[in-house]
């Protein structure tokens, strides 16, 4: 079978070297001049900003994405793979705590910060572990069909309200809703659990994060002989007088012949590829309106001593503020840093992120760029202002925008994760109306590394059998 996979990010490589392995044809297409630009990071005045993977949960030796590095073949590529990752939350009233990794040490640390709620929470651990198991995608000892969830209990919010936790805990479980770029109110308890779930049973990373991640998946496609082609901006689909994908054009009129695409971009960019007729108008208003997860001003900076490096600092307002995730254009933003290990040098690479709502800031370039200088400042403010000793630790040395990040990689919107997976609304399938065209990528399924690589496999499995491609990951489950 001839096989185009439409972009180049951790979907896009996962699902080239599944179908690879399946013996297929497999060629590679990115718009962006050089291969999985966000996933690769970049480098100012010789730092590298892991923008593709600051930390991952699951990592532990059978974790669940531990798992699926190993099956795609990349977990001996990764160097240094570790964990016992913890998050800091500092409030506006000077309180300060901490979550660390691996249930029991979680469960411990929040009975002590917050006495009588230890029980309560390890009822809502054990809800996750519930929830992850169902899927074969996620437990090897599952078999059978993958069945998406239609049932919902409530959102994420209003189950640890449910739990009686107090505010501040209450808002440090839900900061994890950040993670894939919605609020707890808007985020379904099943969602939250698939995602926030791996980090409480481990927190980690490992040596080059997603530079490293994504030279090890190259290295896979070029040993198997498959292409990935740069610069390729995917214009249109071919399809056949049966009505199957026969094939793909880009930008400069050359056409790919292909019995399967599997497209990894934002849906509502399908509206311009797919020939008129072939999808119904409703499916293409959704895909229109769907609603976008948060977006955000990224400051990244250089930092020596002030921040550790194997935590992630979230600033909170008041535990018992009406709003616990302020955005950027609140007097007093909810901020969020991370730190990389520090270089032989002494110097961490930096990154803070202030939140902002679906379709800020303004298109226009000078008015974008008004707008940047002012917000840099006042996120440098607050930051500053909230952390004592880092005015003089740090230096900024670039920030972006939403139209950065869509500029940067190609995008439809300029939000963090793209799609944003709220709890009153179902997600959209892999499998579309048109015979040979599967969607895949944190758009269709959930983001971050795992559920990039994980929305791959589910693709792949629609289109070759999900025997076929769970069948390592059994076996990885087996040999510990």
């Amino acid at each position: 079978m001839r096989c185009v996979v439409v972009g180049s990010g951790i979907s896009g490589l996962s699902a080239a070297i599944f179908l690879a392995r399946q013996g297929h044809a497999v060629t590679v297409l990115e718009a962006a001049p050089s291969p999985a630009p966000l996933l690769r990071g970049f480098r100012r005045q010789g730092l590298h900003f892991d923008t593709g993977f600051h930390c991952g949960g699951g990592l532990h030796k059978g974790g669940v994405l531990r798992r699926w590095l190993r099956a795609l073949g990349v977990e001996k590529a990764l160097g240094n793979i570790r964990t016992g990752r913890r998050d800091v939350f500092r409030f506006a009233d000077g309180s300060r705590y901490f979550l660390p990794d691996g249930h029991e040490a979680v469960r411990t640390a929040v009975d002590r910060q917050f006495p009588g709620t230890g029980d309560a929470l390890w009822a809502l651990l054990q809800d996750m572990e519930r929830q992850l198991a169902h899927s074969p995608y996620l437990n090897p000892a599952v078999c059978g069909e993958p069945a998406p969830v239609w049932h919902r209990r409530g959102n994420t919010d209003g189950i640890l309200q449910g739990a009686g936790f107090p505010a501040a805990l209450r808002a440090m479980l839900g900061a994890r809703c950040l993670l894939y770029g919605i609020l707890p109110h808007e985020s379904a308890w099943e969602d939250y659990a698939l995602v926030a779930g791996p980090y409480f049973q481990s927190n980690g990373s490992w040596d080059g994060g997603g530079a490293a991640l994504a030279a090890g998946l190259l290295d896979i496609l070029q040993k198997t002989g498959v292409p990935v082609r740069c610069g390729q901006m995917v214009c249109g689909l071919d399809v056949s007088a049966g009505r199957n994908v026969s094939g793909v054009f880009v930008h400069d009129g050359e056409r790919l012949a292909c019995d399967l695409c599997i497209f990894t971009g934002h849906p509502s960019q399908l509206a311009s590829i797919v020939p008129g007729g072939l999808f119904r108008p409703a499916y293409l208003h959704r895909i229109a309106d769907l609603p976008e997860s948060r977006s955000a001003l990224l400051l990244f900076a250089e930092a020596r001593g002030v921040l550790h490096p194997g935590e992630s600092v979230y600033l909170l307002p008041e535990a018992e503020s009406a709003c616990m995730f302020p955005d950027l254009e609140d007097d007093e933003p909810c901020l969020y840093l991370f730190c990389d290990r520090p270089q032989h040098d002494g110097r961490m690479a930096v990154m803070a992120a202030a939140f902002l709502p679906p379709g800020a800031p303004p298109d226009s370039p000078r008015a974008c760029a008004d707008w940047k200088r002012e917000a840099v400042a006042r996120v440098r403010a607050q930051a500053e202002k909230r952390l004592p000793g880092l005015a003089d630790a740090w230096r900024v040395l670039d920030a972006a925008t939403p139209l950065t990040l869509r500029h940067w990689i190609h995008g439809a919107t300029g939000s963090l994760y793209g799609v944003g997976h709220h709890w009153h609304t179902m997600p959209l399938l892999p499998v579309t109306r048109l015979p040979g065209l599967l969607l895949a990528g944190q758009n269709i399924l959930l983001p971050g590394v795992l559920g990039g690589i994980v929305s791959a496999a589910l693709a792949v499995g629609f289109a070759v059998g999900h025997d076929a491609v769970l069948k390592e990951f059994r076996q990885c489950a087996e040999n510990g």
